[in-house]
């Protein structure tokens, strides 16, 4: 049987509803990220991409060991330095490992697949940040996304202490001053820094955001179903994102799926408590449903 057969894709999709029943904190973030890419890269060889991230957490683990960082159940409670524990992670990832950004390439969808990620040693910040999250979970360290504006960053907590890394740039940690500059630079001039900039993010939105990145570029070369098939695998595991059932039902209509256009549109009607995106879906069932008469 190949790598792509059907029922291998079923298997997947299977494991990947599963991840989607799951409490936000108990997502393996990395091993998730890895089923999902080899929706896109079947023949990906994902024994050799789960020895790699093994290997590293192992590395992540000695060192910590060499130099005095405590790990696993025991660094809930210690003192570590944040900026101890994001310099390590920078030194296993970026340094030993040779992971980078890729600024060459960026639009590529391989920067966004964890399987092609692991291979080039290359990707987006959000997958990069993914590597990160994964050390942090092997270390057990609170490694989490946080909510800046088009670039991602991860925060990185140790003690009473935190600091803000762009796994783009090699893991560097940033500071205040380079915050408001990148957010200038994102959002104009007038822009300040605000609380929520820094609100953490769960690994489901972690995920997402890894995935919407595919989707906006399939539908911006015109690739529809290719699209489509991103927000289904979304939904399977975020499946009570009522916003993305909103965007499959649209997505599908504008491929002539109406059944399953209506579909998607009647489960956001049901659950979503935003009145005017409901009464749009509704009209557009109505004239949908129309259509299949």
């Amino acid at each position: 049987m190949s790598a792509g057969a059907p029922s291998d894709r079923a298997a997947i999709a299977r494991r990947l509803e599963a991840v989607g029943r799951l409490d936000d904190d108990a997502i393996p973030i990395a091993e998730t990220a890895l089923l999902l890419s080899a929706l896109d890269h079947p023949t990906a060889d994902p024994a050799k991409a789960r020895a790699l991230l093994e290997e590293m957490s192992l590395a992540a683990e000695t060192e910590a060991m060499a130099r005095g960082l405590k790990t696993g159940v025991d660094a809930a409670d210690a003192d570590d330095g944040a900026r101890d524990r994001a310099v390590l992670i920078a030194d296993i990832l970026h340094g030993r490992y040779g992971f980078d950004g890729d600024d060459e390439t960026y639009d590529h969808d391989d920067n966004a697949s964890l399987a092609r990620v692991l291979e080039r040693r290359r990707g987006l910040p959000v997958a990069l940040g993914v590597l990160a999250m994964h050390l942090g979970e092997t270390l057990g360290w609170p490694v989490v996304g946080v909510n800046f504006p088009a670039h991602f960053l991860i925060r990185v907590e140790g003690g009473m202490d935190r600091v803000l890394v762009d796994p783009f740039d090699r893991g560097r940690v940033v500071e205040t001053s380079d915050l408001r500059a990148l957010l200038k630079q994102v959002a104009g001039d007038t822009a300040e820094l605000e609380p929520e900039h820094y609100r953490a993010v769960d690994r489901r939105a972690v995920l997402l955001r890894l995935q919407n990145n595919l989707k906006i570029r399939a539908a911006g070369r015109g690739e529809l179903d290719r699209a489509r098939d991103v927000l289904a695998r979304m939904l399977l595991i975020a499946p009570t994102d009522w916003a993305l059932w909103y965007e499959l039902g649209l997505m599908r209509a504008r491929l002539g799926e109406q059944l399953g256009a209506v579909q998607a549109l009647e489960v956001f009607a049901a659950n979503t408590t935003a009145e005017e995106p409901r009464r749009r879906a509704l009209t557009l069932v109505e004239r949908l449903r129309a259509e299949l008469n």
